[in-house]
């Protein structure tokens, strides 16, 4: 069992309704001679993290921005969130909405040489089917027929409206079928070969990725940079301070702290959209004092999510009034009411009730003689506002008698206990977390 599956129980946080790109606005330096300012230099971009380059799991925060210059997909989606087709050039389907046909683009290659066709995208697509990848086993594809190079007849075991909004996804990358056969599981997440405007020069893991234009890329005139350089900058203040200093043109991601000062400066500019990502806290059930659904019920209670929007989000957010989904997220319904309203006289009650009250006077409630005190593990930097939020629930559970230590972790360390059966995993209480989904559908949650 993964530490993050059904042995925990959530109290959710807040609603993030903005996600944040910061880039300078001066230019990259143009290459000498180019004939036309807007081609040539060098990009730098700050991320959180660069683990790997894997586009099966981009389900790290700032990855998906950088999977998707040297990979794409069959589809995308426009400015206004629109599902538009991108490697797909025309779609037609049966009146009964079961038979879709894909029309390619021709012309295109990998960036090893081999042809993008119709088969490479058959290879794709029956992997994460073959492969139960979680966004692959949704889709209810009963047939693949290759009907030439650059067309895909796909038929469907039952009507599926959301089958679109799955393949815009980065984890639905293309690569070279040639490609990965040649590297495996393994080589994917050091390498690439894609169809993207970029190709991958190098990669130093959790560290550079150094990127070189695609001269052979499909789209004319693109692209128009010679080079990104994408740094892992894991402190998202640092990544403001070498923006503002110009270390970096582009930031993935600061800290809400910093983004008004940002704001201020002209050569500055703050890119924000809705997001469909919550932060919420994951409690673990198995063990005393979390086993007890009056200690967890307590904790909500006890949260002041309002006090947490105005001091770690500064109104870049909104109360969650249900658990994961949002007003960016289609299938939303919102709730009548918060099921656990910000009460502390509750949280103390619930807690006596559990048999945890303060009865030695040193304001840390106890039951049987031993103290409540509990970890939360929590990452810094790695998505905006994540320490701040665990240090303020910190402060609201110490009100009411819980001592919490919050144990900070590198955000490669973080996201690799996540995986790990619960026996191996280093032991915490509770873990500060952040969801939301790729697709935008509730059905994929």
């Amino acid at each position: 069992m993964k530490q993050f599956a059904s042995k925990k129980q959530v109290f959710t946080i807040v609603m993030v309704v903005l996600m944040l790109i910061v880039s300078a606005c001066q230019p990259a330096a143009p290459a000498a001679d180019s004939g036309d300012d807007r081609y040539g230099g060098n990009l730098k971009v700050g991320v959180a993290s660069i683990v790997h380059l894997d586009p099966n799991d981009v389900n790290q925060y700032g990855l998906n921005e950088i999977v998707q210059l040297f990979y794409e997909t069959l589809f995308d989606r426009n400015e206004d969130g629109e599902v538009v087709p991108l490697l797909v050039k025309e779609v037609s389907q049966s009146d009964d909405g079961l038979v879709h046909t894909w029309k390619l683009h021709e012309g295109v290659k990998f960036h090893d040489g081999s042809d993008f066709n119709a088969e490479a995208v058959k290879w794709n697509i029956m992997r994460k089917i073959d492969e139960e990848k979680p966004m692959g086993s949704m889709l209810p594809i009963s047939n693949m027929k290759v009907v030439d190079d650059h067309t895909l007849e796909i038929t469907l075991s039952r009507l599926y409206t959301g089958m679109y909004n799955i393949l815009a996804v980065k984890t639905f990358s293309i690569y070279s079928p040639s490609f990965y056969e040649e590297v495996g599981s393994d080589g994917i997440k050091t390498q690439a070969s894609g169809t993207g405007p970029f190709k991958v020069d190098s990669y130093t893991p959790n560290e550079k990725l150094e990127l070189v234009k695609n001269d052979d890329y499909w789209q004319d005139g693109l692209p128009y940079l010679d080079s990104i350089t994408v740094m892992e900058v894991a402190d998202a203040n640092t990544r403001a301070t070498m923006l503002e200093a110009g270390e970096i043109h582009v930031a993935v991601g600061t800290s809400i702290q910093s983004l008004e000062q940002l704001k201020l400066d002209e050569n500055i500019k703050v890119l924000t959209g809705p997001s469909s990502r919550h932060y919420y806290v994951s409690m673990t059930n198995i063990y005393e004092p979390l086993d007890d659904k009056r200690v967890r019920q307590a904790f909500n209670y006890a949260i002041d999510k309002e006090g947490i929007l105005e001091a770690a989000f500064k109104g870049y957010a909104s109360v969650a009034d249900v658990t994961i989904v949002n007003e960016a997220v289609n299938g939303y319904s919102p709730a009548a009411t918060h099921p656990y309203p910000y009460d502390t006289d509750k949280a103390t009650a619930l807690l006596a009730e559990a048999g945890w009250t303060d009865s030695d006077g040193d304001g840390i409630v106890d039951k049987d003689g031993e103290p409540m005190e509990l970890i939360l593990r929590t990452r810094k930097g790695a998505v905006p506002g994540d320490y701040e939020t665990a240090e303020l629930v910190q402060g609201m559970l110490l009100n009411v008698g819980v001592k919490v230590n919050v144990d900070v972790a590198d955000t490669a360390s973080f996201l690799a206990e996540l995986n790990q059966p619960i026996e191996d995993a280093p032991h915490y209480d509770m873990v500060n977390l952040t969801w939301g989904t790729f697709t935008g559908d509730a059905e994929y949650v």
